[in-house]
């Protein structure tokens, strides 16, 4: 019996689901859906300027977003597709003819972000020296409605022709315009977080290859220069929401946590190598590490870029630190240079592979490590000052009372247990036989009362007494309580 080999003659058929996978579900966040239109647009710029280079300063990518009629469009003056080719770009699905690393976008799969987020997707797109515009017309929920229905016959090229309307039509304008739009239409999303127009902002701003403020980053330039001699593929872009201009959030001065400031008083540049060849450059701010930068600042964390798009979020490099919160004391970039380092389909890691490996191998010698060991030390140092302080303040306290005696047994006990807590921990800071001295003078001080009112009655003077222990259980700080009993004694007491 002979097999006869007839594989070569059958057509694999694409099942349906796979739109889902490509839409919604390559996304956890529906604002992810901007960045790969944004990396298209960069792309569509960028083949332009090829032929113009002068171009390049006036190119921009507008967004707008309109509440009223819940839409969305993402318009570039980038190289357009020719009608010819327009059909086949638009609709064709992980073919592309752009190249990694070279491209943002390059596996073509990107523009079926806003079919999970909206009723209807329209592309449209002209090529400069044509008289004709291209418009490919999507309906999401029919397309969703034939991906979840029964019918299992149909596949995902089938859904595409049945749910798309193309046309090439004359174009009114000048035949030297060039252009695609994207419009999302009926949006859809999850807390409405793609009609959020100051979140849009705040997402485009930390995701997107936009330029740093020169007006609030004094380190602008010097980054950018510095950036754009080392990072081949590094490139910023105008881009603007609902008119608008986007910038980095980087600024001079930061809040830490909600009442403390620092300030990048300069910043230090990192070259990542694995003795072959350089694989990632970047910078971070110097600042005082005094502690985790306000999330609300949006610059928190060394932040990692291809393209000068962000992969993933600011936490992705944050398990190389000793310890993840560590990442948040700091705030700067890593570009990747060596071509190798390919974006994985979700943009949120790099395709597995072993210069990946060596990368953050490469991160934790030369940032991770030493990085976490200097925020330590930073702390330690503050920690060891706050301890000082504390014990200053406390032996101080301690002599007031030894002097002029104490207010309330819950005062006098928790000064005591303070001091002895400091005189067991045996810092080296400490003085530790002063410590022992003022423990055993504040427990044989005598109440405030017996020792500045001697003439006030037995039953007033236990009143009293009971007043002021009173006051120090119930008040919500030690500062309230004694500013409460101070003002008993000055207006009572002294009346």
């Amino acid at each position: 019996m002979k097999l006869i080999n007839n594989t070569t003659t059958k057509k694999p058929i694409i099942g349906k689901h796979v739109l889902d996978t490509l839409s919604i579900g390559m996304y956890n966040n529906p604002l992810m859906v901007l960045r790969e239109y944004i990396q298209n647009s960069t792309d569509a710029i960028d083949d332009f300027c090829k032929t113009d280079k002068a171009f390049r300063s006036k190119a921009k990518i507008t967004i707008n977003i309109n509440g009223v009629n819940r839409s969305l469009s993402v318009r570039d003056d980038g190289i357009g597709i020719p009608a010819p080719k327009a059909w086949d770009v638009i609709h064709n699905l992980g073919k592309s003819t752009k190249k990694v690393f070279y491209n943002r976008g390059f596996r073509g799969i990107g523009r079926l972000g806003g079919l999970g987020y909206c009723e209807k997707l329209i592309f449209i797109t002209k090529a400069r020296g044509e008289n004709k515009v291209s418009t490919s017309i999507w309906d999401c929920n029919k397309l969703r409605n034939l991906v979840v229905s029964e019918n299992t016959s149909i596949d995902a090229s089938a859904i595409i022709k049945n749910t798309t309307n193309f046309s090439c039509e004359k174009y009114s304008g000048d035949t030297k315009d060039h252009f695609f739009i994207v419009e999302m239409q009926n949006i859809k999303s999850s807390r409405d977080v793609l009609m959020d127009v100051p979140a849009v902002r705040s997402y485009i701003a930390q995701v997107a290859p936009v330029p740093f403020n020169k007006g609030s980053f004094s380190k602008a330039s010097q980054i950018e220069k510095v950036l754009r001699t080392k990072v081949p593929s590094y490139e910023t872009y105008k881009i603007y929401v609902n008119d608008e201009q986007i910038f980095k959030p980087y600024k001079d001065r930061i809040c830490i946590g909600k009442s403390v400031t620092d300030k990048i008083s300069d910043v230090d540049f990192i070259e990542l190598g694995n003795g072959s060849g350089i694989l990632a450059y970047g910078w971070v701010a110097n600042l005082q590490l005094l502690g985790m930068i306000d999330g609300s600042e949006n610059i928190d964390g060394m932040r990692i870029r291809i393209g000068n798009i962000l992969i993933g979020d600011k936490d992705n490099l944050s398990e190389f630190f000793k310890e993840r919160r560590f990442n948040s004391y700091l705030a700067g970039e890593i570009h990747i240079v060596d071509s190798r380092l390919v974006p994985n389909s979700r943009r949120d890691d790099f395709e597995d592979n072993g210069v990946k490996d060596e990368l953050y191998d490469c991160f934790i010698k030369e940032i991770g490590i030493p990085l976490s060991r200097r925020i330590r030390e930073m702390s330690d140092v503050r920690s060891q000052q706050r301890n000082l302080a504390r014990y200053g303040y406390l032996v101080e306290t301690a002599k007031k009372i030894i002097n002029n005696g104490y207010f309330s047994t819950v005062q006098k006990k928790k000064i005591i247990d303070e001091l002895k807590r400091i005189q067991e921990s045996k810092k080296e800071d400490i003085n530790i036989d002063e410590c022992k001295t003022i423990i055993e003078g504040i427990a044989k001080s005598r109440h405030f009362l017996d020792i500045n009112h001697k003439g006030i009655s037995g039953k007033l003077k236990d009143t009293i007494r009971v007043i002021f222990e009173i006051i120090y259980q119930k008040c919500s700080s030690k500062q309230e309580a004694e500013n409460t009993i101070e003002y008993i004694i000055r207006k009572v007491l002294k009346k």
